[in-house]
């Protein structure tokens, strides 16, 4: 299933999915990323590839990419755009998700699918504005913006009881 939506003026999110997803699976992240690119001020032409998949597929592209043997929820590759026309389209990179993990972390965290998959969408994009957690300092800066937009569409603190 493939889908292109332009969200605003200057902004597209293409969005591939696997057989697994659904259409209001697939509609939330759209609609996730939408209120997060408006909430980021993320005015400039801006593209964005969404690929939701499976813990297979994911499995394979954190083993080919990041050199880790181990499936994860989620996994983001910013785009290098060192040279590119003013008047061009920025393509931020890549976003793919597993609905494998985001089922698994969401019944052992007692989250809905929903709220978790909107967590994790915000994380992604995130990172590919160029925020990090690797370092306390860091995380807590990317958590914070993740906690702010979580809020603002109705969805409690996930790291609550957490920090």
């Amino acid at each position: 299933m493939e889908e292109k939506l332009k969200i605003k003026p200057d902004i597209v999110i293409d969005i591939s999915a696997s057989d697994e997803w659904n259409k209001d699976e697939i509609s939330l992240v759209r609609k996730v990323l939408n209120f997060s690119i408006k909430f980021m001020s993320k005015n400039n032409p801006t593209e964005i590839s969404i690929r939701l998949t499976g813990r297979e597929e994911i499995k394979e592209l954190n083993k080919m990419y990041r050199d880790k043997d181990s499936t994860t929820n989620v996994l983001s590759f910013c785009s290098v755009n060192e040279h590119f026309h003013p008047d061009a389209r920025e393509i931020l990179g890549d976003i793919v998700i597993s609905r494998d993990n985001v089922v698994k972390e969401a019944k052992d965290s007692y989250k809905t699918f929903e709220n978790h998959l909107s967590h994790l969408v915000i994380h992604g994009l995130l990172h590919l504005l160029g925020y990090l957690h690797d370092e306390e300092k860091d995380a807590l800066i990317m958590e914070n913006i993740e906690v702010d937009i979580l809020e603002r569409i109705g969805i409690s603190n996930p790291y609550k009881g957490i920090r």
